[in-house]
């Protein structure tokens, strides 16, 4: 049977369109313009041959810089990129939050996407300074700390894989690959709490990525299925890890497709198949903690910070490029977590 091709969104027709009457245009290699939107064009061009980032987050830069450009053209009459000031910057999100009522988090997204943008025009040479380079914004944390996970909440999580596989069999509900299913389940739950895996690393898993020699599995990292930004390797020598691990994936060789974690035709899950499978257990579970894969990741972060584990080596099992990120987004304390630090690590604390 003869797949479908999917057709390229219109967007993504009209900023290639665009870029190639530049190169049409242009007398030399590199595209050079004066005109906002054919910057726009040339940076999501660029986003979209290099494949750095999923297609969905190069939409979302493409959505924010369409709206500058609106802006742009309707309040401020400006269509020369190299004529826009920290001024306009400033106006800009004064609209973006009075009138478009964007919240502090909506704010600092595309305050990302300005800076990325701005800053391979000034790489290219089309205007001396950038901006958005000096532009602050007073935004609240990502996830406030009463709102992680404790060791409880994750155990509550685990052992409901097994209450919803029990409550399938008292009311004769249960299926083919129910057991399967459930196998998998505790496996992704236990991997994410103990690895602080990401939804998009769950899915890229492969079974030769696992070794049950070395009781290791290399996770992917963050990117696209062509390029991933760091990888890092996750270990399971805890033997509740091993012995579920193990018991999975004798089901799974049974199943054709090379993904670790997949459906019951061997296919890879896809994020909606992953955001499903908690929402699963959510209603499931019915109590007011929310879990999910992001939340369990900053929570895993949190706790191995309780334990005073070096920031190194948890900047090392979290994958990220920079310590920075480490302590800005995931390192969740309560005042009262800070004061108890401040005590016991406070030399002239303690003194009586």
């Amino acid at each position: 049977m003869r797949r479908r091709s999917v057709d390229k969104p219109l967007w993504e027709n009209q900023v290639n369109q665009t870029v190639h009457t530049i190169k049409k245009q242009s007398k030399s290699r590199s595209l050079k313009s004066s005109d906002v939107y054919e910057c726009i064009c040339i940076f999501i061009n660029d986003h979209l041959k290099k494949r750095t980032s999923s297609h969905s987050t190069i939409t979302n830069y493409y959505r924010h810089l369409k709206l500058f450009l609106t802006w742009l053209n309707g309040t401020e009459r400006l269509a020369d990129i190299r004529k826009i000031d920290e001024s306009h910057i400033r106006r800009y999100f004064t609209y973006l939050e009075i009138t478009k009522n964007y919240k502090k988090d909506s704010l600092k997204a595309v305050q990302v996407v300005l800076m990325q943008f701005l800053r391979s025009l000034k790489l290219r040479r089309l205007i001396r300074e950038n901006p958005v380079k000096d532009f602050k914004i007073c935004v609240n944390s990502h996830t406030r700390s009463d709102k992680l996970l404790t060791p409880f909440d994750i155990m509550i999580l685990l052992r409901s894989v097994k209450e919803h596989y029990q409550y399938l069999n008292d009311n004769k509900k249960p299926f083919r690959f129910s057991l399967f299913f459930h196998r998998r389940d505790i496996c992704i739950f236990a991997l994410c709490a103990t690895c602080g895996l990401r939804r998009g690393e769950i899915q890229r898993i492969k079974i030769d990525d696992v070794d049950f020699d070395k009781k290791t599995i290399r996770i992917p990292g963050k990117g696209s299925k062509r390029f991933t930004i760091k990888e890092r390797t996750a270990f399971f020598s805890h033997s509740f890890l091993e012995q579920i691990l193990t018991r999975y994936y004798r089901m799974r060789i049974e199943l054709p497709g090379r993904s670790f974690f997949c459906n019951w035709m061997g296919d890879e899950l896809s994020v909606k198949a992953i955001d499903s499978l908690f929402k699963t257990y959510n209603s499931f579970i019915s109590q007011n903690t929310y879990y999910n894969p992001t939340i369990i990741r900053k929570s895993f972060c949190t706790h191995l910070v309780h334990k005073k584990v070096n920031i190194q080596a948890i900047h090392t099992l979290m994958g990220h490029e920079k310590c920075e990120t480490t302590l800005k987004y995931y390192v969740q304390l309560s005042a009262s977590e800070v004061e108890t630090i401040w005590k016991e690590s406070n030399p002239y604390g303690n003194s009586n």
